[in-house]
């Protein structure tokens, strides 16, 4: 009798745009796609010495400003910001049971924009996406705060 197993990647995203007054502004959540390079990404870091010590995995939240709805093949946004003081934000990482999650916040100033799309990559720079997800506009003013909260569930 032959087992098998398959293990399943379900991810979902939470975008919460807050004012300067604290309040939230709006807020959406919905599933996400992991990308064909992003699942071989995964693999590779499970490998013993595939990784430098420290690095951890998926770390880095980009923004960008195009809406085109993600593909499979994807290996970037589709525009990530390019407005002055952007950059990308490291999350802070935490799993529970079989949730794996990293929660990036753009603090005012940073990604300043029209918002439409994220991604979760290996690295600050350039580096491997792992997943992409487009949304309505989110038109995120220079004193705004962004929280993303990007889960990944594993079956």
């Amino acid at each position: 009798m032959e087992m098998q197993e398959t293990v399943k990647l379900k991810g979902s995203v939470n975008i919460r745009l807050i004012g300067p007054d604290g309040q939230v502004k709006q807020e959406q959540t919905d599933h996400n796609l992991v990308v064909t390079v992003g699942k071989s990404y995964l693999a590779s870091f499970l490998l013993p010495g595939n990784h430098n010590t420290g690095t951890e995995f998926a770390q880095f939240v980009a923004l960008g400003t195009l809406q085109t709805g993600p593909a499979s093949g994807d290996t970037a946004l589709g525009a990530e910001s390019v407005v002055a003081g952007y950059s990308r934000v490291a999350g802070t990482l935490t799993s529970a049971s079989n949730v794996w999650t990293n929660t990036a916040t753009f603090a005012p100033g940073n990604g300043t924009d029209a918002i439409k799309e994220a991604g979760l990559f290996s690295a600050s720079t350039s580096g491997t996406m792992f997943a992409h997800q487009t949304f309505n506009v989110f038109n995120k003013g220079a004193a705004d705060t962004m929280i993303i909260v990007w889960s990944v569930t594993f079956s």
